[in-house]
């Protein structure tokens, strides 16, 4: 259904489009919502992402099978909590046909292959994509009023540390 592309600078017009769409930015509300990513950002922001060869960093599209771009998903890791923080975004257009699912599995199996052991994700306890991240195999690991921190361990049968995590 879906598979993994690595976007070329001039296919970055598919982010600025995502992340300016009010409707598929509406879960970012407490965030300020869209975000701005003019065309004079994009080569700064591919080297750090997408140039990047240190393993800490890893930024797909989520294409289908006929090359049309419905969402992005990524990894990150965060230095000061000493975990992989992951992201997925489906365009608000393709929202409810599976894409987060097959997104989230295509974007597990890549930190896996990676050797990444775990991935995490804080979610703002009001977004819905906390139901669809618990139905891919994440536990929550941490919770407060406003974030949900949800987990999935990649290999092997040991538990994540959870107790690395210095705030939510």
């Amino acid at each position: 259904m879906l598979h993994l592309h690595k976007p070329t600078r001039e296919e970055l017009r598919f982010r600025q489009e995502l992340l300016s769409d009010p409707s598929t930015m509406s879960y970012n509300h407490a965030y300020g919502g869209t975000i701005v990513f003019p065309p004079a950002r994009w080569e700064g922001w591919a080297a750090h992402w997408l140039d990047a060869a240190d393993g800490t960093r890893f930024y797909r599209y989520l294409a289908r099978e006929d090359g049309i771009f419905v969402g992005e998903t990524a990894y990150h890791y965060d230095e000061a909590q000493r975990i992989y923080i992951c992201d997925i975004i489906v365009h608000a257009r393709y929202r409810h046909q599976g894409y987060g699912r097959e997104g989230l599995r295509l974007l597990c199996d890549a930190a896996c292959a990676q050797g990444v052991t775990a991935l995490y994700d804080d979610i703002a306890a009001d977004n819905p994509s906390v139901a669809l991240f618990l139905a891919c195999g994440f536990e929550i690991a941490a919770r407060t009023a406003d974030i949900v921190l949800v987990c999935k361990h990649l290999q092997g049968d040991e538990k994540p540390v959870l107790d690395t995590i210095s705030s939510v």
